[in-house]
């Protein structure tokens, strides 16, 4: 007599047959893009480790992210959906269990920061233009804010080593791109006008950074277990890569940022900052960047404004074309770049960001959003200036990350570079924690 299989060897054979006929069916749609094709399978092995080991997995895609933005572009499936947007629910997947593994009162702070934030992105989503670009843009908000959790949550865990591991991290990131970023410049393949842009879709990206890596790399050698022979090897490459992109934002927050190190922390940086001015002074490119600010600041017939003097025009632009009714709440998300094809003349039919997020800010969501974005920043420089009283070299290198990310935000899009938002959002979680003591950072870590 034939013996008939168990009901669970049945079933285990119907889910194989179901997902031999799924990968068939997958692999012929999107048999176009071999990026597509392994991505989704790759993330089984993720959800997996995001169950099992969020920490790990957090750490994982920070330290990968940065190199990721070649295939992320490449597996677009269509303007707005690619594996880039997997991404990014997943990393707050991962935020959301490893809260809940590790419930607790001490991450409360870190929550309640973003509670106001979010609820204004989420309130100017409904009231976008666009509403596919807006959930967009409202998915890697929340993947800022998780990133930062995550931050907060690693020195809650491991004290003063979490913060340490998270640096150690970031700096290690930088190794792919630095590496790409020399093979570029020695090869001459290059960003549009000879500027440097590594892994990263832009130079300006890739400038915001490695300055960040630059701040992490004088964070790492003010707490203990520091090691200087990192910070000598890369401090060099980093100065040197933020230069060759041309990116004068980029240029002016790490002057700010040397300078508040060098009169607060060690004099010898500033004599260091005047050997870097003056060997960029006499660099071609540089002399060529700064000399553009001077020429085509006139805006008249068939002339050809210089990046700032277009930036300040759809400024105008746009703030004179909205509506008072809109002031309060603005136009939603998206809203700045949706209607610059009505109020800016130059655009050509084509939409324009506006290239500072405090403009963007304001026509987006109005000054509902400005405020509680201005409260925002004001905490955490708060927290920032109180941890100068227990640990003074890491509370002022915590201002000097804040400071250069509103310097930035001031002639970019920067809430729109995913990339480098992570690595910021993520090292600012982890000093809010120490800051707040929360990460128990009362103890000191500098002699």
């Amino acid at each position: 007599m034939i013996s008939l299989p168990a009901p669970r060897q049945c079933l285990a054979l119907v889910c194989l047959l179901l997902v031999g006929a799924l990968t068939g069916v997958y692999t012929s749609l999107f048999s176009q893009s071999w990026v597509l094709v392994l991505g989704v399978p790759l993330l089984v092995p993720l959800v997996v480790l995001l169950i099992t080991h969020p920490q790990s997995l957090f750490l994982m895609l920070l330290i990968s992210r940065c190199a990721l933005d070649p295939i992320l572009e490449s597996s677009r499936f269509s303007s707005n959906v690619g594996l880039g947007a997997a991404l990014n629910l997943l990393v707050v997947a991962c935020a959301v269990v490893w809260g809940l593994q590790k419930l607790s009162q001490r991450q409360r702070p870190a929550m309640l920061l973003w509670v106001a934030p979010f609820a204004v992105m989420v309130l100017g989503t409904v009231m976008a233009p666009d509403t596919i670009s807006a959930l967009k843009k409202l998915v890697a908000f929340l993947s800022y804010g998780a990133v930062f959790v995550m931050g907060h949550q690693l020195c809650l865990d491991q004290d003063q080593r979490g913060l340490q591991t998270l640096l150690r991290v970031v700096i290690l990131s930088a190794i792919v791109p630095l590496t790409v970023g020399m093979v570029q410049y020695a090869t001459g393949n290059l960003f549009l006008e000879g500027r440097l842009a590594a892994t990263f879709t832009h130079p300006n990206i890739y400038a915001f950074y490695c300055l960040l890596v630059v701040i992490a790399l004088l964070g790492l050698q003010h707490t203990e277990g520091g090691d200087p022979g990192i910070r000598w090897a890369l401090l060099p490459l980093l100065v040197a890569s933020i230069v060759l992109t041309q990116t004068r934002s980029a240029w002016a927050a790490l002057v700010v940022a040397g300078l508040l190190y060098g009169l607060l922390v060690s004099r010898r940086v500033l004599l260091w900052m005047l050997v870097a001015v003056s060997l960029a002074a006499i660099t071609p490119a540089v002399q060529d960047r700064l000399m553009d600010l001077l020429q085509g600041n006139q805006v008249v017939q068939y002339a050809k404004l210089n990046s700032f003097a277009w930036r300040q025009y759809i400024w105008e632009s746009g703030l004179r074309w909205m509506s008072p009714s809109h002031y309060w709440l603005g136009y939603g998300v998206g809203g700045f770049k949706h209607y610059s094809i009505d109020f800016f003349p130059m655009s050509g039919g084509n939409a324009f960001g506006a290239h500072n997020v405090y403009v963007e800010r304001f026509f987006d969501g109005g000054l509902l959003a400005v405020s509680v974005f201005a409260v925002f920043i004001a905490k955490q420089l708060q927290k920032a200036w109180q941890y100068t009283r227990q640990v003074r070299t890491l509370g002022l290198l915590y201002i000097a990350l804040i400071a250069s990310y509103l310097i930035l935000n001031f002639s970019d899009n920067v809430v729109d570079y995913l990339a480098y938002n992570w690595y910021y959002w993520s090292v600012a979680g982890a000093f809010y924690a120490m800051a707040t003591g929360t990460g128990q950072g009362e103890r000191k870590a500098e002699a």
